[in-house]
């Protein structure tokens, strides 16, 4: 018995290739297929083709969460859901225990234009519905922003509203089909934590203003670049911006 842990200790230690399956490379020939369906389809395809290929793509990636199961199409009275994502109950780890909860819901979008406000909308609604707290897109493009890519407009600025109007209770976040591709690399769970944290963030902070008028510019990389000036400016060492560069692509990714 000395040789067994609690299942409750194991799974708060669990790396995210244990909550989520990477992609093997056995595996990868299948996924790219998935990922050119969905591409071919949306240029030439029926509008049931393309439904169902992205649809087909999004159900292999859910369906390796190893703490959970998927339900794909599901009718609920006059809604259709793509995928209901069960999380077994006990079974979760932390970020899924506190921010998302026992179920998540996967909304595929197989049009060529961003995300509108009206898709954000009916997605927290449905999340209210469903009593979720997290949705996920998957579409072409990301959600839709102004002509000088604020935030705070268009379905961008309506996802960031609506968490702060729910208590950061319903976020809506977002895979575009190139980010689903990097999967064959990266990790959904990890890419899915990293998207979580760097919108709640960034919602919360009353400080980190954009250095330029590019609004597009990624909550992260601003970060970083606050951390580089205080090394420029030396008030934090080497060893300190290292560490906190580290820090940084560890919770929300890529700074390069």
């Amino acid at each position: 018995m000395k040789d067994t842990i609690p299942f409750n200790k194991f799974i708060s230690a669990a790396k995210d290739e244990e909550i989520w399956t990477p992609i093997s490379n056995e595996e990868k020939e299948e996924y790219l297929k998935l990922i050119n369906n969905v591409r071919t389809t949306l240029i030439s395809g029926t509008k049931k083709e393309k439904g169902d290929a992205l649809e087909d793509l999004m159900t292999f990636v859910y369906r390796r969460f190893e703490i959970g199961y998927v339900e794909p199409n599901v009718l609920k009275g006059d809604n259709q859901i793509d995928h209901i994502i069960n999380f077994i109950d006990g079974m979760v780890p932390m970020f899924i225990y506190e921010k998302i909860g026992s179920r998540m819901i996967g909304e595929s979008k197989n049009h060529k234009e961003s995300i509108g406000v009206r898709e954000v909308t009916d997605l927290v609604e449905l999340l209210r519905s469903k009593k979720a707290k997290v949705g996920v897109f998957s579409s072409f493009k990301t959600f839709s922003r102004g002509r000088n890519k604020s935030p705070w407009i268009n379905a961008e600025g309506k996802r960031r509203k609506l968490a702060i109007a729910n208590s950061n209770e319903r976020i809506i976040l977002g895979f575009t089909i190139d980010e689903l591709e990097t999967l064959t690399d990266k990790n959904f769970y990890t890419l899915l934590k990293q998207k979580y944290f760097a919108l709640i963030d960034e919602i919360d902070d009353d400080y980190t203003d954009y250095p330029t008028e590019d609004l597009s510019i990624a909550y992260h990389i601003r970060l970083y670049d606050s951390l580089k000036q205080l090394k420029e400016n030396h008030v934090i060492s080497e060893q300190s911006y290292l560490e906190g560069k580290q820090a940084l692509i560890q919770k929300y990714g890529n700074i390069e």
